[in-house]
């Protein structure tokens, strides 16, 4: 199904919260002001997360997919709210807290 080596043999094998944290940890979980953001996120957002973290080659075929099997692992697990799949909590702050190690405090 893939080409060179995956690190997965079927889409199916993906993991919703290792490509949610990939992404908090790329996109950031406050913003310029030091509010909370990214608790939300439709599953078009996830998919460059989720090329990366499986080494997928970006195609039609890969994109779709990882789409799809992400909005399916989160209706799942019940973090669908509309479109959005609503980051759990203890995700969220997993990420936070490493993204708080690398930020730089003015002085």
């Amino acid at each position: 199904m893939f080409v060179g080596e995956p690190t997965i043999k079927d889409y199916r094998d993906m993991v919703l919260e290792d490509i949610l944290e990939e992404y908090l940890l790329f996109k950031g979980t406050t913003d310029s002001q030091g509010l909370p953001c990214n608790q939300s996120v439709s599953p078009r957002e996830l998919v460059s997360s989720g090329l990366f973290v499986y080494g997928l080659k970006d195609n039609p075929t890969n994109r779709t997919s990882i789409a799809y099997y992400c909005e399916r692992q989160a209706r799942q697990n019940l973090w669908m709210d509309g479109n959005k799949i609503m980051i759990p909590k203890e995700v969220w702050e997993k990420c936070n807290e490493i993204n708080n190690k690398y930020k730089q405090t003015k002085q």
